[in-house]
């Protein structure tokens, strides 16, 4: 078995570290979560947010990637794009601190699957893309974790910003037959995530 090799992709991205910690706001909230793409059809996803609105836990029931005979480019590349809506004490900013992406896979010897995350606010340029590579011969769980030294954060200047997270898998190559992305203890795919809050320059 091949361990898996993360890889983290910067995309304009100035990494910047915070000069005021500060707690979460007293209002927090999320107006709206979308979520939209091929691994995640109506019914089959669900987000689950704390009550702080701080922790957020996506699962996805039908995010399997397959290759093999009989399948095609919608079978071995799968994606689902979240946007969430946030609403918040204005002066405040707020970036991801912690990323979590767990499955399970299983690639021959020769084959190879790719997983990413990436994060990005409306209205920014920013990107922050979290990568793992899974080499075969490989069998059995996965964890894609964000690096909490790369940061990226919400505009200042208002009291809401969209956060957009995108998640894609594929395999290849695509005659081989492998599968990505059920996991092995939940039957789910699942992605977690914890935002971390800082006060706005003045």
């Amino acid at each position: 078995m091949y361990w898996p090799s993360a890889v983290i992709f910067l995309v304009g991205l100035v990494a910047a570290v915070p000069t005021t910690p500060a707690p979460a706001p007293e209002k927090v909230r999320v107006h709206s979560v979308r979520l939209l793409g091929s691994g995640c059809p109506k019914g089959s996803a669900d987000v689950t947010i704390d009550a702080t609105g701080t922790l957020f836990e996506a699962t996805f029931s039908e995010y399997i990637v397959e290759s093999g005979k009989g399948k095609g480019a919608r079978d071995w590349r799968k994606n689902c794009k979240l946007t969430m809506n946030m609403e918040f004490d204005a002066g405040f900013q707020f970036s991801i601190l912690e990323t979590s992406m767990q499955g399970f896979a299983e690639i021959p010897k020769y084959g190879k699957g790719h997983c990413d995350n990436t994060f990005s606010f409306t209205g920014q340029h920013d990107k922050v893309n979290f990568g793992i590579d899974l080499k075969g011969h490989y069998s059995g769980p996965f964890d894609l974790r964000s690096d909490p030294a790369i940061i990226a954060w919400s505009p200042c200047g208002g009291s809401t910003a969209i956060l957009n997270m995108n998640t894609q898998c594929n395999l290849s190559p695509s005659h081989l037959p492998a599968l990505i992305a059920v996991d092995s203890v939940s039957g789910m795919l699942t992605v977690k995530f914890a935002i971390q809050w800082q006060y706005c320059k003045k």
